[in-house]
Formats: C-alpha cells, sequence, structure tokens
C-alpha cells in the first residue's frame, strides 16, 4: 500500500493518504518509509518528503539526521527547505544549537546555509539572533581558506 502511495507522489491526494497511513507507524519506521522515499528515482517524489517530514516526524533524533542529511548536500537553496521542513519539530532553540555544533565540525554546512538563516531567524525567531551571531563567529573562525571569500560574500549580502 505505502509503495503505492509513494509511486503517486506529489500527486496531492496520494501525499495526504501517505502521510495518513505514516502516522500509524512507529517512528523507526516512518524513518525508513522516507529513506525509500529520498531514493526514488524521480527527483518530483524525492522532493514531496520534504512536505511529508514536519506532518509525521516528531522524533528531534530523526529530525536532526535529515536535517543533517540536507545540510551536507551544500545547495543553498536545498538547505532553506531542510531547515523548514525540520524546525517545526525541532523548534529554533534546538534547531540553532545544533547548528552550532555543526559550525564547530562541519562549517561549510553552515557555509551553504547562511544565506537563508539570518531572514528566517529574524522573521520568525529574533530572541534567538544571538546565537545566530555565535554561530558566525565560530563558521568565521574554522571556515577553510577556499570557502573564505564565499562566506563573506554570503555573509555581505546577509548581514546579521
Amino acid at each position: 500500500m505505502l509503495n503505492d502511495l509513494i509511486d503517486k507522489l506529489p500527486d496531492g491526494r496520494a501525499e495526504n493518504a501517505l502521510v495518513n497511513e505514516m502516522r500509524r507507524l512507529t517512528e523507526h519506521e516512518k524513518e525508513a518509509v522516507i529513506e525509500s522515499i529520498l531514493l526514488h528515482h524521480s527527483d518530483l517524489v524525492s522532493g514531496s518528503v520534504l512536505r511529508i517530514i514536519p506532518r509525521v516526524v516528531k522524533d528531534t533524533g530523526v529530525l536532526i539526521r535529515f536535517l543533517d542529511r540536507g545540510l551536507e548536500k551544500k545547495t543553498v537553496n536545498g538547505a532553506r527547505f531542510w531547515i523548514k521542513a525540520t524546525v517545526g519539530g525541532l523548534g529554533y532553540k534546538r534547531l540553532l544549537n545544533h547548528l552550532k555544533e555543526i559550525a564547530e565540525r562541519e562549517p561549510e554546512w553552515i557555509v551553504h546555509a547562511w544565506y537563508h538563516l539570518p531572514p528566517l531567524v529574524r522573521r520568525e525567531a529574533p530572541e534567538y539572533m544571538p546565537v545566530l551571531e555565535k554561530i558566525c563567529a565560530i563558521v568565521d573562525a574554522r571556515v577553510t581558506p577556499d570557502l573564505r571569500d564565499f562566506w563573506q560574500r554570503n555573509k555581505d549580502a546577509v548581514p546579521l
């Protein structure tokens, strides 16, 4: 049944039916279904997972794994969608604390996501702007020389 619904994605009715079926599953089973959707040969089908995640996944560990998966792709526009898909379940405090940890170990992920972070946080959770400033300082200290110009252009384009 799930595979039939997955093959019909990105159809809205199939997506709603899939969400309803997935709500009956355990968090581990939900994660497995989402992983299978991400591996689908069609980009349209795999892209619909970003609308499904916030509707069915509640486990913070699973949400963080999906966020990391999206950020590790290091695409400027893609990062925004992964952040929006996971922030509802994580909350801004947990999201930004996790991004601070990422800045320590994988600063290039933050470099690629930065363009969308300050406007999103400023608009939806301005009380967490000081955390974003700390993330910026961490990346400043850890960014590799080959990304330094790109990082500076991002910071100039989207100031805090």
